[in-house]
């Protein structure tokens, strides 16, 4: 009887220790010029500790365990990363990330949101010895490149950022991309512009650095490539949006501004506006009445050049109060190039030749506006 009961003590602890256990849902990485982001799905709870040693950053968990099915998610690399290894010492599991450039480690939670039903921790592994931002223009080019006009092209979302899906799964950030690269390859045949992007890759860009990019770059104009989404499956067409500080009384632009100016849900917790002074700048910046006029009329010449590809949306520029808009003393545009939540629309936004036509429209629009303008 002794013997049966000790049985049952056994047991009964190692069920109860095992219901104790928090789990580790998922593990995902991201990799950007500056740095490699680790994003792992956990419960809200679970204990953490980040260390690093060498050339390592060692993840700690306490009492966890990890879904079988997703366990090969955790092994990665990349140009930064060059070995990830799992290691559990009686009760803590370890995730051992060797690195093989020096780095700086940065770390934060996130909340579970609408895209994400898990608590998440995010860990960003940063060069110490990269310059964020490159500067395009040289000393030493050529007199007539550095009098090109630099464009910003910015493919919204990226990285843990998916932005809308489309009916057949797609997703936002990828069309976006796709086609603000084949809008950058337009615009730099022409001699007389130089383009580049703020994302080349799927990773996530905070709303605010995109903003700092066309400053330390002293671009003359911003472009940001989006694609609407709505509940409604028959809802069609482009629209091209300026910036509005009082936003837009529109239930449509209202959506937009929420699902755009996500501020902490993805890159961590931004410097708040209000509390940044270069953003200061910027919004005083933008009491400068020809910012607006020339926004609008930039605004109008994409929607005229996209409205002989397809279907336009609204046929008049529209204002919102967008984040990204917010650069200093330049024309700024966000074009949402159709609504990926229209199969019909979703099937062109990832058809490579309709990517071009609509790389071509804005093109032409922009072009189009600097002839006037001159």
């Amino acid at each position: 009887m002794r013997n049966w009961i000790s049985l049952f003590i056994i047991l009964y602890s190692a069920v109860a220790f095992g219901e104790d256990k928090t789990t580790l849902y998922d593990f995902r990485y991201w990799s950007a010029p500056d740095h490699t982001r680790i994003v792992i799905d956990k419960e809200e709870d679970t204990l953490f500790n980040i260390q690093t040693s060498d050339n390592y950053v060692i993840i700690s968990f306490d009492d966890a365990e990890v879904l079988s099915e997703t366990f090969s998610n955790i092994f990665f690399k990349d140009n930064r990363i060059e070995k990830v290894r799992i290691k559990r010492e009686k009760s803590t599991i370890k995730l051992i990330v060797q690195v093989g450039k020096k780095f700086n480690v940065k770390h934060f939670t996130l909340n579970p949101n609408s895209k994400y039903k898990h608590h998440r921790l995010v860990v960003d592994i940063i060069d110490s010895e990269t310059e964020i931002t490159k500067k395009i223009i040289e000393s030493d080019e050529p007199p007539s490149l550095r009098n090109q006009k630099i464009i910003l092209i910015d493919a919204g979302h990226g990285g843990e950022d998916p932005g809308a899906v489309g009916r057949n799964k797609s997703l936002e950030k990828n069309v976006n991309l796709a086609i603000a690269k084949k809008l950058v390859g337009l615009i730099n045949k022409n001699k007389d512009f130089n383009a580049v992007l703020s994302r080349s890759g799927d990773y996530y860009v905070p709303l605010t650095k995109r903003l700092t990019i066309a400053q330390e770059q002293n671009v003359s104009m911003f472009i940001s490539i989006h694609a609407d989404s709505v509940e409604s499956i028959s809802a069609k067409g482009a629209s091209v949006y300026t910036l509005s500080e009082k936003g837009n009384n529109s239930k449509l632009a209202r959506q937009l501004e929420e699902s755009q100016n996500v501020v902490d849900q993805f890159g961590g917790v931004e410097t708040v506006i209000d509390n940044d002074q270069f953003l200061k700048n910027i919004l005083t910046d933008y009491s400068r009445k020809d910012k607006e006029k020339q926004s609008f009329q930039l605004a109008q010449e994409i929607i005229s050049e996209l409205g002989k590809v397809g279907p336009i949306h609204k046929k008049l520029p529209q204002k919102a109060n967008f984040v990204v808009l917010k650069s200093p003393s330049i024309p700024s545009v966000l074009v949402e190039t159709a609504f990926i939540s229209n199969p019909t629309q979703e099937k062109r936004l990832t058809n490579k030749n309709q990517q071009q036509k609509i790389a071509q429209s804005i093109y032409k629009g922009i072009v189009s506006f600097y002839q006037k303008l001159d």
